[in-house]
Formats: C-alpha cells, sequence, structure tokens
C-alpha cells in the first residue's frame, strides 16, 4: 500500500465497530468485464449487472468473521487478521473453488476514496474458513472485493464495506497524467478510454530501458477498474497474444465518467502496483479520455 497516501473523508467512517474490530456492512460496489478466458460472460456478471454491487448472487454470499480480528489490531496502523466464508443459500461453507488466474480466492481491498489498494491471496482451511493478514490500513471505510469460482458455479465477485475506526483525513485523486513512477519504474499508459470496449496498453521502462515484466497469475500483469461514484467493478488480464514488454488489456467501459485502474506487476522479485484515473467522455462527444496516476508497491508474498 502507498504509506504516503491518506483516505478521504467519507461518511461510512462513523458506522458502528463492533468492539473496536473491522465494522462489516453490506453496500455499494463494482463492473467485471474484459476479453479473459476465464471471465465467461462478456459484461463481468452473471445477471447483468455490475460485479462487486452485492454481498450475495447466484445462491452464494459473502460471510465475514467480524469477531475473529481482536481489538489490538484493529486500530488503525495496525495489523489484523481477516477471515470470512463463502456460503450458500443454506448457509453452508463452500469448500470446493476452482482455480482462475493460479488462484482459488483474489481479495481486492480499496479505500472507499479508492486510493489505497490491496491485492491478497488469502488461505482456507478445511472447513471452508479463508484467512489472510491485512496490513496495516489507515482509519476509514473500505470496499472488500471476492473474486472466486466455486466449483459448478459461475465467476463471481460479490463486495462488503469494512470500516477501520478512528480519525479519517482528507486526500484528493492525483490530477491527470499518462506516466507515473514507482521505486525507479516508469509505467506509461496509452490508449482512448471510450465507452464500450477500450484497449489500453502498459509499458514498464527501468533506468530508461524497457523492461519485460515477470509472469504474475499467469499473465504479464493483472489489471483491476473500479467506476468511482457507485464502485463498480472491472476485473481484466491480459490478451493472450500481449509480450511481457507491452501489456494489453480490453476493457468495456459501460458508461461515461471516472474510473480508477490498478496495474499489478512483477519484476526482480516484487510485485507493484501503478493506480491511474481515467476519465471516459461522453459517447459520441469526440473527446479522448483523460488519465491521472501514482503508485504502490508489495512483496511478492502475500499480493
Amino acid at each position: 500500500m502507498n504509506t504516503g497516501a491518506k483516505l478521504a473523508a467519507f461518511a461510512a467512517v462513523v458506522a458502528a465497530t463492533f468492539g473496536g474490530a473491522l465494522a462489516v456492512g453490506a453496500a455499494v460496489g463494482p463492473i467485471d468485464t474484459g476479453q479473459s478466458t476465464a471471465h465467461t460472460p462478456t459484461d463481468g456478471s452473471v445477471t447483468g449487472r455490475p460485479r462487486g454491487l452485492a454481498v450475495a448472487e447466484a445462491g452464494y454470499r459473502l460471510a465475514v468473521e467480524t469477531d475473529t480480528v481482536e481489538t489490538d489490531t484493529a486500530a488503525p496502523g495496525a495489523a489484523s487478521t481477516f477471515a470470512f466464508q463463502i456460503v450458500d443459500d443454506e448457509g453452508a461453507a463452500v469448500t470446493e473453488f476452482d482455480e482462475l488466474h493460479e488462484r482459488r480466492l483474489h481479495l481486492i481491498v480499496l479505500s472507499r476514496n479508492l486510493v489505497d489498494y490491496l491485492h491478497l491471496h488469502p488461505t482456507m482451511d478445511a472447513d471452508g474458513r479463508w484467512t489472510v493478514e491485512m496490513p496495516p490500513l489507515h482509519a476509514g471505510s473500505y470496499r472488500v472485493f471476492a473474486d472466486f469460482q466455486a466449483t459448478g458455479g459461475d465467476n463471481l465477485t460479490l463486495g462488503i464495506d469494512v470500516t477501520v475506526p478512528g480519525d479519517v483525513q482528507i486526500a484528493d485523486l492525483p490530477q491527470p497524467s499518462a506516466i507515473n513512477t514507482i521505486d525507479g519504474y516508469t509505467v506509461s499508459l496509452s490508449g482512448m478510454p471510450r465507452v464500450g470496449d477500450a484497449e489500453l496498453s502498459f509499458s514498464v521502462e527501468l533506468d530508461g530501458q524497457q523492461v519485460r515484466t515477470d509472469p504474475y497469475l499467469g499473465a504479464a500483469g493483472h489489471l483491476v477498474a473500479i467506476r468511482i461514484g457507485d464502485l463498480a467493478y472491472l476485473h481484466v488480464h491480459p490478451h493472450e497474444d500481449a509480450t511481457t514488454s507491452v501489456i494489453t488489456f480490453t476493457g468495456e467501459f459501460p458508461t461515461a465518467g471516472t474510473y480508477r485502474l490498478f496495474l499489478d506487476f512483477s519484476h526482480n522479485g516484487a510485485v507493484r502496483t501503478a493506480a491511474f484515473t481515467v476519465v471516459v467522455p461522453d459517447a459520441g462527444v469526440g473527446a479522448h479520455g483523460t488519465m491521472t496516476s501514482d503508485t504502490t508497491s508489495h512483496d511478492d508474498e502475500g499480493h
């Protein structure tokens, strides 16, 4: 997570907490689309609705165990254990999952101001209980997305809100730019964000030389996009014919508006995240989208 980023003020911070633990509630959240073969529906959803907007869908529910977070680790700036289950309509924990992008479940944690971002991979025990060590989080409200495919079911993204108690500080999104730097790497975004299908390409340079990123989750990079407002979630992967020197994605932007893009890429043993803000213009106006950017870095393990 970008340690310099601070959360924007958000009214949901006043939500009740449980004994100082992370407070959880169902709220709005994302859209999943694109050309990934792992996501069969072209709009990225089972029902035609955007992904991540609900805590339950298609017979499955994301059930977070708030009492598993100890009071002394729930404070801002402290690590905590996050535990949950995927349960069926009868409340029974699901234990069989298909592997998608080399993992059985991807957990995305995103601050409600779309600045702080984590991509985590929890572990599941024999009873279907998932756990992950949550790194220190700033005080504020977060949206947690679970991206999974239960064996015999559809690929789903379920979302739920999590609140870290404490004083929330204000931060704005970065100003428009198609280039950003992190740990000496320069990440460039090219393409024309627009309503409908849009091809976006990323290149990564180090010391002025373009680098081939290392395989990460079976691809040259991993992209998550969130629509600002309702937090509609779009989760895509590179084109199958993409090389590791230029990472290309096709995303389907359902409406005009502002989106956040989070590109995870691996090189020299660490996973780093380049974040861009993309402004998609109204269809037919002839304007090109604009981008803003910032970056975070992570170790390979736990990302």
